[in-house]
């Protein structure tokens, strides 16, 4: 007589309201069980996000341990960060078959949903002995305004040894911006050398990606810069020690993902301005100022 395979046990999940969802909002998710569970020990429904992150590797052939060195090479990994969880009501071992609900609460630290760093989840956990039914349904996270506004932020200048012979101040119309938004600022550039060859100044967004792994190696900043850069000014004939000012306009893209502070990384906006000397073996000077982006 031939043995048929037994049935696997079926759920399904899904999560309300359908819209984004703001930190500190409440997530309602129903899961659904095709039949029952017996010799359950505990049922919950886990809300969290997959954190996609770069790290550096490389094998040492005598001692087989793995860390960063200049040959090593770089490596995707997917990281589950718990964010929450609710139970659910089960009696005597059994969780009925049909429909089951849990509201989970998302933390005020949230991170927004970011292709591709973040990317949240409701699932069921179940635990029992034997195979345990997997049900998962995403959800998208947006991020507010900061509040407070930030005062102040970052200006990185003189990053190249070879090149760093301008003074650069960039000055934005603000710090926090609305994806989508329009990003007005000046650039201010003093030579502190003698110049003797026009320029051509250009800006575009920069969005560095960070790795900072807990427990693996980082690897090095994955570098993401918006195309096509706007030119602000041509032939410009700058001064040793005399400061030009160049107005410039920048929009941001409506899809825009926000600033990101995850665990295993952080991606975070710039304004990048650049000064080119005219010629085959001009200087490329740059500056950049942080500013953060958000989508709600």
């Amino acid at each position: 007589m031939r043995l048929l395979p037994r049935r696997r046990s079926g759920a399904t999940l899904s999560v309300t309201p359908d819209r984004p969802f703001l930190p500190t909002e409440s997530i309602t998710a129903t899961v659904t069980l095709d039949e029952p569970l017996d010799d359950v020990t505990d049922a919950q429904i886990e809300i969290g996000y997959v954190n996609t992150y770069t790290y550096e590797w490389a094998r040492n052939s005598t001692t087989d341990l793995v860390g960063p060195t200049s040959a090593g090479g770089r490596s995707d990994a997917k990281d589950w960060v718990s964010a929450g969880d609710a139970p659910i009501v089960f009696a005597g071992g059994t969780l009925a078959a049909g429909t089951h609900t849990a509201t989970v609460r998302l933390p005020s630290w949230s991170p927004g949903t970011s292709d591709p760093a973040i990317a949240w989840r409701a699932r069921l956990k179940v635990e029992r002995k034997g195979k345990s039914p997997e049900a998962e349904a995403p959800f998208t996270v947006v991020v507010p305004a900061p509040d407070p506004l930030p005062t102040e932020t970052r200006l990185v200048q003189g990053e190249r040894a070879m090149a760093n012979s301008i003074r650069f101040e960039i000055v934005t119309d603000a710090l926090a911006y609305r994806a989508g938004s329009v990003v007005r600022g000046t650039i201010s550039v003093t030579p502190t050398e003698p110049v003797t060859k026009s320029a051509t100044a250009d800006v575009r967004f920069y969005r560095p990606q960070v790795s900072h792994p807990l427990e693996k190696p980082p690897s090095p900043v994955i570098e993401w810069f918006s195309r096509p850069h706007v030119t602000v000014a041509k032939d410009l004939m700058l001064a040793q020690g005399v400061t030009t000012e160049i107005p410039f306009e920048l929009t941001l893209p409506a899809d825009a993902s926000p600033t990101v502070e995850a665990v295993h990384n952080s991606i975070h906006w710039w304004v990048l301005a650049t000064i080119t000397y005219a010629g085959m073996t001009g200087a490329i000077e740059r500056a950049r100022r942080e500013i953060v982006v958000y989508n709600a």
